[in-house]
């Protein structure tokens, strides 16, 4: 009795909505709402970090949804940043321009800013990515939003970006040193 109780189980899988198993392959959903309703999974997995294969598994079809939902802002910051992590990876011929604005304004939250800032050092050269984030690396009003700034281009650039990185930790106080703990470390690897 329990072995055909879970062998029913194993054969209608699991219930639609759910979070994908870290070995599961990438679901290849078809119709536009079938990637919509993908989408919306992703964004609302909590405790699963969605791999970026996953995200490029939606394809080009996903990109729309995602920049309807990271550019409104009357959602949530965190779905925001989640969708730009998501749009980093589907691409786009105007997502870099539009995560490069976001990564750009004060008016922004910070944690969407972020995530912008991230997917910009997956969608730019180590060329276009030291001119698009150096001002808010050094003009940004707040220490964490500068400091993700120096990680991004230490992580990315770090030929040319570690120089501004050490030359913008110079200016800040000692007490916010620590916001550079991370860009620091990826300047000093060879």
């Amino acid at each position: 009795m329990i072995s055909a109780f879970l062998s029913a189980l194993l054969a209608i899988g699991l219930p639609r909505g759910s979070p994908p198993a870290p070995g599961d392959p990438p679901p290849t959903p078809r119709t536009e709402q079938e990637v919509r309703e993908q989408v919306e999974v992703y964004l609302g997995s909590i405790d699963t970090p969605i791999r970026l294969d996953r995200w490029r598994a939606l394809g080009a079809q996903a990109a729309p949804i995602l920049e309807e939902i990271a550019t409104s802002t009357s959602e949530l910051p965190t779905r925001r940043a989640r969708a730009l992590e998501g749009l980093s990876a589907v691409g786009g011929p105007e997502v870099a321009t539009r995560m490069l604005q976001i990564a750009q304004s004060d008016e922004q939250p910070s944690v969407v800013r972020m995530s912008a800032m991230r997917g910009l050092g997956r969608l730019m050269t180590s060329r276009q990515l030291v001119p698009a984030l150096r001002p808010v690396l050094e003009n940004s009003p707040d220490v964490q939003i500068r400091a993700a700034a120096a990680e991004v281009l230490a992580r990315h650039a770090p030929k040319t970006a570690c120089v501004l990185v050490r030359a913008q930790l110079g200016r800040e106080p000692e007490s916010h040193h620590g916001a550079y703990r991370r860009a620091m470390a990826s300047c000093s690897v060879p």
